[in-house]
């Protein structure tokens, strides 16, 4: 079996989506993937690309549906994005578990979803028009995959995350299901790879860090996740944007997704007007 293999093409007309099954070796089963293409979408111009990162198995569940949410807002067009949403059969922090090949949602986003969206698609095939959005677990893996992959992906947007969570915080919200062990998880804590790779950040703000319902306040072990993140991105010089006072729901709320594209698309202008090249492009740390 090649890295993956895409099925049959569907129309969902109540959702408005196309979907995809996806087969790969990095799950145990197909995956469902959602796409909303802009109304007036053209297959000779190249779109960048959305990621909407789900926080629970399957699609939609108990926080919503988070491409749906973007449908509401109209994201795909009021931006002119591709909005893709990718499915999983086990709880994403999009890592690896430790001794199950069939959980490693890192390796089905580079190796299956990326390769299956832009040979469908489209795209502009650059890591500045490869975009994640997400929240909660969601968030926390967003800002995984681009501080893991700064050659990868151009931008990252984080609402209501535990994003100071690490493997000394192993077995809560499910951790433990996804990742297996401990040490496994600590090669994706969003802190240790800021530490890491921060010189690939210190340019352009690259990263959008928002928050306030548990995350954003001391809910956590009297941690105020958002701030400390924050704070420590300052003290490692990283470029970001910050806005913990969004307070809303913890679930797909467009109440805080309207701002957080809104810092994405702000972050990908200026990137573009600052006509930097990023020296990372193409390469995988």
């Amino acid at each position: 079996m090649s890295e993956y293999q895409v099925g049959k093409h569907r129309f969902d007309e109540e959702k408005g989506v196309h979907v995809h099954d996806v087969h790969s070796a990095f799950q145990h089963g197909a995956a469902p993937v959602e796409v909303l293409l802009p109304s007036q979408y053209e297959v000779g111009t190249p779109y960048p690309v959305l990621y909407i990162l789900p926080v629970h198995p399957g699609i939609g569940g108990r926080w919503g549906d988070g491409l749906q949410t973007a449908r509401g807002l109209r994201i795909h067009d009021r931006y002119g994005l591709i909005c893709v949403s990718p499915s999983f059969d086990a709880w994403p922090y999009y890592g690896a578990h430790h001794d199950d090949p069939g959980i490693r949602h890192e390796e089905f986003i580079l190796e299956a979803l990326i390769p299956a969206v832009e040979g469908l698609y489209a795209t502009k095939q650059v890591a500045d028009d490869r975009l994640l959005l997400g929240f909660s677990k969601s968030g926390w893996g967003a800002l995984s995959l681009l501080l893991r992959h700064p050659g990868v992906f151009g931008f990252a947007a984080s609402w209501d995350a535990p994003l100071m969570m690490s493997e000394k915080n192993f077995g809560l919200y499910e951790t433990a299901e996804h990742f297996g062990t401990a040490e496994a998880m600590r090669g994706y804590v969003p802190a240790h790879w800021a530490k890491r790779n921060a010189r690939y950040f210190q340019r352009d703000p690259r990263l959008a860090v928002l928050g306030r319902n548990f995350f954003g306040t001391r809910w956590l072990h009297d941690l105020p996740h958002t701030w400390r993140f924050h704070r420590l991105l300052d003290k490692l010089g990283i470029q970001h944007l910050y806005d913990n006072s969004i307070r809303v729901p913890h679930t797909w709320n467009p109440a805080w997704m309207q701002p957080a594209v809104q810092k994405l698309m702000c972050m990908t202008a200026g990137s573009a007007r600052s006509g930097r090249l990023r020296a990372v492009d193409g390469v995988d740390l």
